[in-house]
């Protein structure tokens, strides 16, 4: 049985990426290969949670368990590099885990397919509002503003020197092309099986203070989803008798931060905080909208989940990943970038249409578990009798 290492730098919340590894950790597992994962940085509990039937690896772990000097310490480590030596292939998503593939590459002859969510951004793209979400952060963002140049050209060699490459979305694939002038294979992120229509009403969610028709915003509440846009908008939406509810993880300084905002235009925010799958699944079904206000997302799970569920979707029309899913007219609308007046014409304009909820539902089909994983499995078998055979 031909084994295969999913390399993450840590492993501490159930975001876009982990969520990505999961899938193909599935997908592989059922196409016959022995599947394990490997963070320099592994939270316990989480794995408990989201990673029991699986073996993790954690190569840099430290008597005192830290996340920040965990990942840092990672390319240093030599004895860790043993554990993988059995392995048949690596598929690594970050730098520098991309460091620690390559060298196990270079010690026992391991390939590794680097799948490229986008360029690190604590290298190329971040900004304060980004930093500003956790100390891992705040620090890469200082080590990235203080050794960029050298770091760039670090990443570029683990990159120039992987023996494959997966790209997560035709922006990605654009971007990376630009970033490293390299080509790869585009494999989408999935929307769940259980994304789908449900009959439901209203009445099920007044548990939660949902009184009345609402626009839902939805994903993780950090700074960098700038859901600030989203309460600016709506306070320039007249006549409509409508709720503003955000579903999704919050720290309680961002939330009074937008409680402020709200304040200030005479608006209230329902906080439904994380929500289990089904009942998540019931709140986009029952939303009249559902906006997606983070700029330049990369891609963007949040609109295909909404759509999967016949929901429409506004989101800015700034040249990046929603610009893949959203497609005017027929499951959405895309706003001006970050224009808010044009954000809640486009606001308004969902909500007053009729739509046909199973075409919405039709345009999420080309990223279903069953597509993806089918070229997924496709892409990998190939690539390793490729490799076997050379």
């Amino acid at each position: 049985m031909k084994k295969i290492i999913l390399m993450y730098d840590f492993f501490s919340e159930h975001g876009g990426v982990e969520r990505i590894m999961l899938f193909q950790a599935q997908t592989l597992r059922k196409a016959g290969y022995d599947v394990k994962f490997a963070f320099a940085y592994l939270d316990e509990k989480l794995k408990e949670e989201r990673l029991a039937d699986f073996e993790a690896i954690e190569y840099a772990k430290l008597i005192v368990k830290n996340e920040t000097l965990q990942i840092c310490s990672s390319i240093l480590r030599n004895e860790a590099i043993k554990k993988f030596k059995d392995a048949d292939l690596i598929i690594c998503h970050s730098f520098p885990a991309s460091y620690f593939a390559l060298r196990i590459k270079k010690k026992f002859k391991i390939p590794y397919i680097l799948h490229l969510h986008h360029p690190p951004q604590f290298l190329y793209t971040a900004d304060l509002d980004w930093a500003k979400n956790s100390f891992k952060r705040k620090f890469s963002f200082l080590i990235g503003s203080l050794l960029g140049g050298f770091l760039k050209k670090f990443d570029f060699y683990c990159v120039k020197n992987a023996d494959d490459y997966i790209l997560e979305c035709k922006t990605v694939e654009r971007i990376i092309k630009k970033t490293y002038n390299i080509n790869g294979f585009v494999s989408f992120p999935t929307v769940g099986k259980k994304f789908e229509i449900k009959k439901c009403s209203l009445k099920e969610l007044s548990k939660y203070g949902i009184k009345k028709n609402y626009v839902l915003g939805s994903g993780r509440i950090v700074n960098q989803k700038r859901f600030d846009y989203l309460i600016s908008a709506f306070s320039l939406i007249k006549d409509l008798n409508l709720q503003l509810v955000l579903v999704g993880k919050y720290d309680e300084n961002t939330k009074k931060e937008l409680e402020e905002i709200a304040r200030n235009k005479n608006l209230d925010i329902l906080f439904l905080g994380p929500l289990e799958l089904n009942e998540l699944i019931k709140v986009y079904n029952l939303a009249k909208v559902t906006v997606l206000t983070c700029p330049k997302e990369w891609f963007g799970l949040v609109p295909i989940e909404a759509m999967a569920c016949g929901c429409p979707v506004v989101a800015w029309k700034d040249n990046f990943g929603p610009q893949e899913t959203v497609i005017d007219e027929k499951n959405g609308f895309l706003a001006k970038p970050y224009d808010t007046k044009d954000l809640a014409d486009k606001i308004k304009m969902a909500v007053d249409k009729k739509w046909n909820k199973k075409e919405i539902r039709k345009t999420t089909f080309k990223f279903s578990e069953e597509k993806i994983s089918k070229e997924l499995i496709s892409k990998i078998n190939n690539f390793l009798k490729s490799a076997s055979g050379k």
